[in-house]
């Protein structure tokens, strides 16, 4: 509650015990003296607008002054017209500034100077990062400038596991027909694709070993030429190895396919796999809580489900709830006993008809399959003949409810739901085992890899939020940081995060060095990629003009209606506050209006 509430709050409440004493004190008068009806209605009318000229005097209104527009510009403001104003100010990063318009070192700075500036008129590219809290609800209009022809979005994946597959996705501007590629850490096309009409594009990739690495992404003109090259920072968790429990209800080619994937993974893998009759093989634990709370992510068919007791599937839920993963693979509509247990534990999905699918088997040219696969391993190198070659057609039953999963098939084909502190999921692929038996182990990994990332047990380390890209010499804020975390530079100085009193565990770092910078908590340690200033001016371009937009939308007014206000003088309610407080206390010592009634004695 604003202090300006709590000051009424008070007031009016002091006035109305004020108000109750008088009204109390005029109804109880006794024999003596008996106050008169006009005086008690003075003083509580007194009391009244003492009160209110109070309040006015210690928060006096505004009044309308008249308002002044500063125009501000902005890097890229050169050529602009520049607004009629009677005040133009320059930043640092701007050009050239036109006769008569102050430099100023930022937006604060320029404001101090010029308090009467109550409208705002911000040209060119953008405000940066420092300047933005400098406007406090100023009312704001933003002239952009044109943004330069190049890569005005680009996202990536923040972690990616080894091996997985991976997607890049932005949009270009100011470049008709464009042509966007990726190119992996050693120079090699990974990917291509062509812009549509809205400039987007996607691109896909695949994540080898774990570590830091950039991929580049390159956009070139309709005659190939090309425009600019930025560097696509991907990280590939080197985490500790998935804890997977896989459960088949009979042998099947498909247990065989996924046992296969997830030692080439490098899981921690336990499995068994059911004969009839009591009769299995493998090494898989008992479904009870200690063991299940070691897993983080159990695969199970829905005949291996079907032949669970009650009290196992009450054990395999509880264990749901306290943060294990769980994926069914039901190739038939799951019978009535499994949508129930699944509706219970708050997921409940639909299947429809089966649907035939087949996986993207990525570039048709041998050089750019085999950066897109990899090289293989020694018992299953890498075949040239399969580029080009189409893959294994397969088919699933579309489902409905919950989420989608991720992963390279269709969204209808895994879906999921959190349950708890865990997360329970269905997958009706078939014969999915006919992918790596085609050669294709890389397409069976990256669907399955992608939805046990989704279902798996989360770490217990929380990783820090990033806001926006890092860039030398601008400031960037990082939230979920300790008090002792510290940001190492690539030639080993140590940045100091400094904290944000405005924002809840957030702070503020300013890198002075491009490169990799590794940020140190008591959790984790997590790398982050530091552009030179110069670097990727697309994307930076697009951040400012996105932030700047913002800050017009959260504006309440625009610069031509918002009315300019100062605070009002005080002295002239105070002194009418004293006034009326003096007749108040003078009226209330005073005799007149108390009228004495006689005493009556008996038999007079």
């Amino acid at each position: 509650m604003s202090p300006e509430r709590w000051l009424l709050i008070v007031l009016v409440v002091g006035a109305a015990l004020a108000v109750l004493r008088l009204v109390v004190g005029h109804l109880r008068a006794t024999s003596d003296v008996c106050p008169a009806v006009w005086r008690t209605c003075a003083l509580v009318a007194l009391t009244l607008v003492s009160t209110s000229l109070l309040y006015r005097g210690l928060l006096p209104p505004p009044v309308a002054v008249e308002r002044g527009t500063l125009v501000v510009l902005t890097a890229g403001a050169d050529g602009l017209a520049v607004p009629a104003a009677e005040t133009v100010v320059a930043l640092p990063e701007s050009g050239d500034a036109p006769p008569g318009a102050e430099r100023m070192p930022d937006l604060a700075t320029a404001l101090r100077r010029h308090p009467d500036a109550r409208a705002l008129v911000v040209v060119g590219h953008g405000l940066e990062a420092r300047d933005r809290d400098a406007v406090e609800g100023r009312a704001l209009a933003f002239v952009p400038a044109e943004a330069p022809a190049g890569f005005a979005e680009l996202v990536a994946p923040d972690h990616t596991g080894a091996g997985a597959r991976f997607e890049v996705q932005g949009r270009v501007a100011g470049i008709d027909a464009a042509r966007v590629s990726l190119m992996d850490p050693a120079g090699r096309l990974v990917s291509t694709a062509e812009a549509d009409d809205g400039g987007h594009f996607r691109l896909g990739a695949t994540a080898r070993d774990a570590g830091a690495t950039l991929f580049d992404a390159v956009v070139h003109d309709a005659e190939a030429r090309e425009i600019e090259r930025v560097q696509v920072p991907v990280i590939v968790d080197a985490a500790a190895p998935l804890r997977v429990l896989l459960i088949a209800g009979a042998p099947n080619p498909d247990m065989r396919a996924l046992r296969r994937w997830s030692e080439d993974a490098g899981f921690t893998l336990r499995w068994r796999t059911s004969f009839g009759g009591g009769a299995g093989v493998g090494d898989a634990p008992a479904f009870d809580a200690a063991s299940l709370a070691a897993q983080d992510l159990m695969l199970l068919d829905a005949r291996a489900w079907d032949g669970l007791g009650a009290g196992a599937r009450a054990s395999l839920l509880t264990a749901v709830r306290g943060g294990l993963g769980v994926l069914i693979h039901a190739p038939q509509a799951p019978s009535a006993a499994l949508r129930g247990w699944l509706r219970s534990a708050g997921l409940t999905v639909e299947t429809g008809r089966a649907v035939d699918w087949q996986p993207d088997v990525g570039p048709d040219d041998v050089a750019r399959l085999r950066a897109w696969m990899g090289p293989g391993s020694d018992d299953a190198p890498f075949d040239p003949a399969l580029a080009g070659e189409a893959a294994p057609t397969l088919t699933y039953l579309p489902l409905s409810g919950g989420a989608p999963g991720q992963g390279d098939g269709p969204p209808g084909m895994m879906r999921w739901q959190a349950v708890g502190q865990g997360r329970l999921g269905v997958v009706t692929l078939a014969d999915s085992w006919q992918l790596p038996l085609s050669g294709r182990a890389d397409l069976h990994a990256g669907l399955w890899s992608g939805w046990a990332g989704t279902l798996a047990r989360a770490g217990d380390a929380a990783e820090p939020r990033f806001d926006g890209e890092f860039r030398v010499g601008t400031r960037s804020t990082v939230c979920g940081l300790d008090a002792g975390a510290r940001v190492q530079a690539p030639d080993g100085t140590t940045i100091a995060p400094i904290p944000d009193p405005a924002a809840n565990g957030c702070a503020g770092i300013w890198p002075t060095a491009a490169g990799w910078h590794r940020i140190d908590t008591a959790a984790g340690s997590w790398p982050v990629l530091v552009r030179a200033e110069g670097d990727a001016t697309g994307l930076h371009v697009a951040a400012l003009q996105r932030a700047t937009q913002a800050l017009v939308r959260a504006s309440d007014a625009t610069v031509g209606t918002m009315p300019a206000t100062r605070p009002g003088r005080a002295w002239p309610w105070l002194l009418a506050w004293l006034c009326v407080t003096a007749a108040l206390w003078s009226l209330g010592r005073a005799r007149i209006g108390r009228r004495r009634v006689p005493a009556s004695f008996p038999g007079a």
